[in-house]
């Protein structure tokens, strides 16, 4: 294979692709454009000799970005067209996401089947070589669409809801200057005034019958209560520094934007 010239084809949508891969790869090569085809030529010398495996593990690259960049987006779009057109790209951005986890997986795949056809074969089409000697990989693309479909819905119900919580707030008159929040290692909260008093209680009736009712959790409950106090600063005391604090944090953060400050304690 060293002495061997490898010819590659992929339609001239694929262009980023080629283009991202012609930038991160070493080979000697040659462009030219063949009616709808984009052919690159790889020369293979005796003066930075490649093996099998370094060929294969650059192709495979490439069909990985030929797979982001235009087969999965066009499986998104196609298949989403109908029900959620103004919702395509963000459908398509999250699927994006999904994909990067599960990249490894996917290219360790797609690396054998690569190695082993180029052992016998010098020319590949990329766009038949997905199509006819991966085909498993339509299965994939209809998981990857329906998990990015349900995550991008539940963010956007979610953006939707701290709008709405947003505007709840800035219409509502502030009642405190500043609230101090220390989150407990059960997630549980204490409420300090800005004196360094504890808030012992809620005198809001309705939010407390509404956390039994609704059965809140500790953040949901946090939540309601620093809607009800709106207080104009709120200063959260993070002892944790685990994922569940942070979760809490970045919840109030969006909600009340600039008015959080964060400290950090071991």
């Amino acid at each position: 294979m060293t002495e061997q010239d490898i010819h590659l084809s992929l339609p001239k949508e694929d262009q980023i692709s080629v283009m991202k891969f012609l930038n991160n790869n070493n080979f000697e090569k040659e462009l030219r454009y063949d009616g709808e085809l984009i052919e690159i030529l790889l020369r293979i010398d005796n003066k930075g000799i490649k093996d099998n495996t370094e060929i294969a593990e650059e192709i495979t690259n490439l069909i990985i970005d030929v797979i982001k960049d235009n087969i999965l987006k066009e499986y998104i779009y196609k298949q989403y067209s109908e029900i959620y057109t103004d919702d395509q790209e963000g459908i398509y951005l999250k699927s994006i996401e999904i994909f990067n986890q599960k990249e490894m997986i996917i290219k360790n795949s797609i690396n054998t089947k690569v190695y082993n056809y180029i052992l016998s074969n010098n020319y590949i089409n990329i766009d038949g070589f997905v199509k006819f000697r991966m085909k498993e990989f339509t299965k994939y693309l209809s998981a990857i669409g329906d998990a990015a479909l349900e995550e991008y819905l539940i963010k956007k119900d979610q953006d939707e809801f701290i709008n709405v919580l947003k505007y709840f707030i800035e219409i509502q008159e502030e009642k405190m200057d500043l609230l101090r929040v220390h989150i407990m290692n059960d997630n549980s909260f204490i409420l300090y005034d800005k004196h360094g008093n504890k808030i012992d209680s809620i005198d809001d009736e309705e939010i407390i019958n509404m956390a039994i009712k609704e059965n809140l959790n500790y953040e949901d409950f946090l939540i309601s209560t620093l809607l009800t106090l709106c207080p104009k600063k709120i200063e959260i005391l993070d002892t944790l520094n685990n994922n569940s604090s942070k979760e809490i944090i970045s919840t109030i953060s969006s909600i009340f934007d600039n008015r959080v400050s964060v400290i950090y304690q071991n």
